[in-house]
């Protein structure tokens, strides 16, 4: 393996350690801010607001070709799973599986340069 090779496995690796993190925070905010939230909604109003605006954000930023746009869109989906739950709509569920998996498949094949053949084997 080429010194360059282990370069960029190790800086992609750094990547998606900053989007889990970022992802499993969020979530965790989310769950803790609607643990205390006494509406009948079951979670504080700006949630939607907040994740609507970093999913926008991503999309405009992927649309710019920025390296780190499909990244914050996947791991934003987290997030929007436990506002799911907190607030018992479960529909949004597969709907984010399915968004963060895309997303998240665009970022490595952007990050790595892999045609779809290889990033799927």
């Amino acid at each position: 393996m080429r010194r360059d090779d282990i370069h960029d496995r190790l800086h992609l690796r750094q990547r998606l350690t900053l989007g889990t993190a970022l992802a499993i925070g969020l979530a965790v905010a989310v769950v803790v801010s609607s643990a205390r939230d006494g509406t009948a909604l079951g979670a504080p109003a700006l949630w939607p607001w907040l994740l609507t605006g970093l999913q926008v954000l991503a999309l405009w930023a992927a649309g710019r070709h920025q390296w780190w746009a499909w990244l914050l869109g996947g791991a934003v989906q987290v997030p929007w799973i436990a506002y799911a739950v907190m607030t018992d709509q479960i529909g949004f569920i597969p709907g984010c599986a399915i968004s963060a998996s895309v997303q998240i498949y665009s970022f490595l094949r952007n990050s790595t340069g892999t045609t779809r053949l290889e990033a799927m084997a």
